[in-house]
């Protein structure tokens, strides 16, 4: 292995392991071409058994402690908090670069201790994950917004956070979405299915409302389509009732790679993201799914209300739709199955926008931008 003794070292923390993640690995891969990568991570005992981490080329040291995702694991925060801290203050590191604000404590206290540079990335907005009522989400904007301006830079996943926070206090804000690395083992090409086929996968989890009931009841008087779903989270058994009652019509094909999602991405013929703009993080955020799409060339069905519909309507690279009424997605799904050269189309309006404008190349010219730029000035 290359000597790392002359190259500036860079801590990487989620409170998360690499092995559940797509972006942090992704920054991983990117920083540790140039960096002496170091990742701080916290394994709740949530991994699926069938995603195993290939990433062995940097060190990670992790808290084992089991724990919930979301909310309910503010109890185990001060635990995570102490570990991370003392984790810093005992290890030497050039630059800190934290994601999200279940890990910005700890870490902004050790930036400041040893007078370090501190990169906040908000992939989620904390608060924001759940429908909150208004003076608790005013109150944990506030307090993020507190140590937004304590960091010496701010990752966004979407310029729409901007708004989300009616202003992002700090002079240094990259936008960084969440595009998929290009893997020549995927082909991006639109395929003729015998079946016109949707695609959904991610985290199958209520709290983000994905109107997933709405896509099966959509689709139960329609001829020649299907629906199939991946992913792991509490929706699941609600899912397996749609398989049950509609097994020529949905199937759910369990927790998937990164790599074979973006394959099934690519011999989908329609991915869709109908999440409920009354979650804010779903307003606010694009996600991932619309940058999959566009790489693999796939319109995409989204919900109105969101900013992953703003980017699909400035793109032409899909169809929004009210998710609430059924009617109208059925609609969309028909039209797009009676005109494959209108999916053509679109799907090929996703490839040339995430070419020129959200491709990963692009996004990591930015991340290695600003990382030199505080070295500099540190």
């Amino acid at each position: 292995n290359k000597s790392n003794v002359d190259k500036k070292r860079v801590v990487l923390i989620k409170s998360n392991l690499m092995a559940e993640e797509t972006r942090r690995p992704k920054l991983a891969r990117a920083l540790n071409r140039k960096y002496d990568l170091l990742a701080i991570s916290w394994d709740r005992g949530q991994l699926s058994p069938r995603i195993q981490n290939t990433l062995n080329d940097y060190e990670e040291i992790i808290l084992k402690l089991k724990a919930p995702i979301g909310l309910m694991s503010l109890f185990f925060l001060p635990i995570w908090w102490c570990y991370l801290f003392i984790s810093l203050i005992t290890h030497k590191w050039d630059i800190a670069h934290v994601v999200n604000f279940d890990s910005i404590i700890p870490t902004v206290l050790a930036g400041k201790i040893k007078k370090k540079p501190v990169i906040y990335e908000i992939l989620d907005t904390y608060v924001d994950q759940v429908k909150l009522p208004d003076p608790i989400r005013e109150m944990g904007i506030l307090v993020d917004k507190l140590f937004i301006s304590l960091a010496d830079a701010v990752i966004i996943a979407d310029e729409g956070q901007i708004g989300e926070f009616r202003g992002i206090p700090n002079s240094k804000i990259v936008p960084i979405y969440d595009s998929p690395e290009v893997n020549g083992n995927i082909i991006c090409e639109c395929q003729k299915n015998n079946v016109f086929t949707l695609f959904f996968a991610g985290m199958l989890t209520s709290a983000r409302a994905l109107n997933l009931e709405k896509v099966f009841t959509a689709i139960e008087n329609i001829r020649n389509v299907q629906v199939i779903i991946a992913g792991y989270g509490d929706l699941v058994e609600t899912i397996n009732e749609w398989v049950l009652k509609m097994p020529e019509k949905v199937q759910y094909i369990g927790p998937l790679s990164h790599e074979e999602v973006l394959r099934r991405s690519a011999q989908s013929d329609l991915l869709f993201v109908l999440r409920d703009p009354i979650v804010p993080v779903n307003k606010y955020i694009c996600g991932s799914k619309l940058l999959e799409a566009m790489m693999c060339g796939k319109p995409l069905l989204v919900n109105q209300g969101t900013s992953t519909a703003d980017i699909v309507q400035k793109e032409n690279c899909g169809v929004v739709v009210d998710a609430k009424d059924i009617t109208e997605v059925r609609d969309a799904i028909i039209r797009l199955r009676n005109d494959p050269d209108l999916c053509r189309v679109l799907g090929s309006n996703a490839h040339e926008a995430y070419q020129k404008k959200y491709g990963w190349s692009i996004m990591e010219n930015r991340l290695l931008s600003l990382y030199e730029e505080l070295m500099v000035e540190y």
